[in-house]
């Protein structure tokens, strides 16, 4: 799985379920990625969130993200 699927799928996330927060960093780790999230106003906190999907599906990605993020369908 590359960075740009990761990155399309927390669009996708905070896009579809209307969150507040737009990504501000992903890196590549050992056991998944790291995805930074931050807010629209100024001086919102970070929220760094660990998905350990390695090399799993966007599917996976997609449900640890909403996990991660409390949403749901």
């Amino acid at each position: 799985m590359e960075r740009t699927d990761v990155q399309r799928m927390a669009d996708s996330v905070l896009r579809e379920y209307g969150v507040p927060m737009k990504v501000s960093s992903i890196s590549a780790v050992a056991s998944g990625w790291t995805i930074g999230f931050v807010g629209f106003h100024p001086n919102a906190p970070l929220l760094e969130v660990n998905l350990r999907c390695g090399g799993s599906s966007i599917h996976h990605v997609r449900e640890s993200l909403k996990q991660s993020l409390s949403v749901c369908d």
